[in-house]
């Protein structure tokens, strides 16, 4: 038993809970295309509370800026439409539990899978013309106007695949997870 109580160090604890509360933000996303307020609020607390039980009050500090980091680095992208506010809080609930280095190799990650998704979404929807749809939208501009939130609850492509960033951001976790980068 105490071998086992020998992992439940801080790192590994807060891993442990990042990759649940993503996982749950990924099925939520996916199931019903929203991750909840009631997922990620909680969860920055939680994340805030044991850096304070773990590392005292510079924890807190430390863990708070983190969680600004983690929300900073989406929110100019949901500002456009790009991705929602569940996102956003989610990466802040990443940085609030495991902190500023991790939170950004998981914006790393999922922004490397998020571009694939993206673009894989996007051609099995389109077919062959996703291609001159993706360069018509870029060059009039027309991509600020039919952002993939609009498009995910748009009624004339409720058949489509819906593009959610949540499981990115699961996937990117778990990467993070085993391949951390310091900068």
């Amino acid at each position: 038993m105490d071998e086992y109580l020998a992992y439940l160090t801080y790192p590994n604890l807060s891993k442990a809970i990042c990759i649940i509360v993503t996982m749950i933000g990924m099925i939520t996303d996916t199931k019903y295309g929203k991750i909840y307020n009631w997922l990620t609020f909680p969860s920055i607390i939680l994340g805030w509370l044991l850096c304070l039980f773990f590392n005292g009050w510079s924890g807190l500090g430390y863990s708070i800026i983190a969680t600004l980091v983690g929300i900073i680095i989406y929110l100019p992208l949901a500002i456009i439409g790009a991705y929602g506010m569940g996102d956003v809080k989610l990466m802040g609930a990443v940085g609030s539990i495991c902190g500023t280095t991790f939170v950004l190799n998981v914006f790393l990650y999922t922004s490397c899978l998020g571009f694939f998704h993206a673009l894989i979404v996007h051609f099995i929807n389109y077919g062959s013309s996703a291609f001159m749809r993706a360069l018509v939208s870029i060059k009039t501009g027309t991509f600020k106007n039919n952002t993939i939130q609009k498009e995910n609850t748009n009624e004339a492509t409720k058949n489509n695949i819906k593009y959610n960033l949540g499981l990115d951001i699961f996937i990117g976790v778990l990467i993070a997870c085993w391949f951390c980068f310091t900068w």
